[in-house]
């Protein structure tokens, strides 16, 4: 439905200048702005813990279509989502799927929902974490068997190789000190994914305690 004037208030309208500032796609379409329940918008948006910028993102949307959202409407149904939200569940899964947090739950709500979102995003923190050293470890170990192929190549007589393809420029000392060093690479790594597999127990650990059931899959993440 079509709202109310906003009026002269500040709030709005520095919120309306920050957005029209940043720009960025619309947030509704024609048909969504004439067919709006402005409340249903805001608990929606508030489900989805948005700021309450995203109000004025609204209005800056459908006021090309001469219709202004009922913002009364809008906050009534974002603070009804936002309750939704702002819960130590929804807290959980949101760190636990990396989702980020605008800092939008009032101040009764949001120690609960910070002790399940630090709780999950430490799951997730310590997954990344590992993948990360997983992909680091496959690059050096890629890189020692190019660099050892073309160690094959150079020690081959010439009238072995293969005529289609020339031989690799430089020498062989240059790659064996080239492996020498991504093999004190992997062993770092090594001893970094060690460190990360017992913060990732330690995160698990954690989420159990809340009521969580994560399990350990270490060997599906390597």
């Amino acid at each position: 439905m079509m709202g109310r004037d906003f009026g002269d208030g500040w709030r709005f309208c520095c919120l309306l200048l920050a957005v029209s500032i940043a720009g960025g796609c619309a947030t509704m379409s024609e048909s969504e702005c004439i067919n709006a329940d402005w409340r249903e918008v805001g608990r929606n948006d508030g489900l989805e813990g948005k700021r309450q910028t995203q109000l004025a993102r609204h209005y800056d949307a459908c006021i090309r279509y001469g219709i202004t959202p009922d913002r009364d409407e809008y906050m009534a149904g974002r603070e009804a989502g936002l309750t939704v939200y702002c819960t130590q569940d929804s807290g959980y899964w949101e760190g636990r799927y990396g989702g980020g947090y605008e800092r939008v739950c009032p101040a009764s709500s949001e120690p609960a929902f910070l002790a399940g979102y630090r709780a999950g995003q430490s799951v997730y923190d310590a997954i990344e974490n590992i993948r990360s050293i997983r992909a680091e470890m496959a690059s050096a170990k890629d890189r020692i068997g190019a660099l050892e192929d073309e160690i094959r190549k150079l020690e081959s007589p010439d009238d072995e190789s293969d005529t289609t393809e020339e031989k690799p420029a430089g020498n062989i000392a240059d790659r064996v000190a080239k492996i020498r060093s991504l093999d004190r690479q992997l062993e770092s790594l090594r001893v970094l994914r060690a460190a990360a597999a017992a913060e990732y127990l330690r995160a698990i650990e954690r989420a159990n305690s809340l009521g969580y059931p994560e399990e350990f899959r270490l060997e599906e993440i390597l």
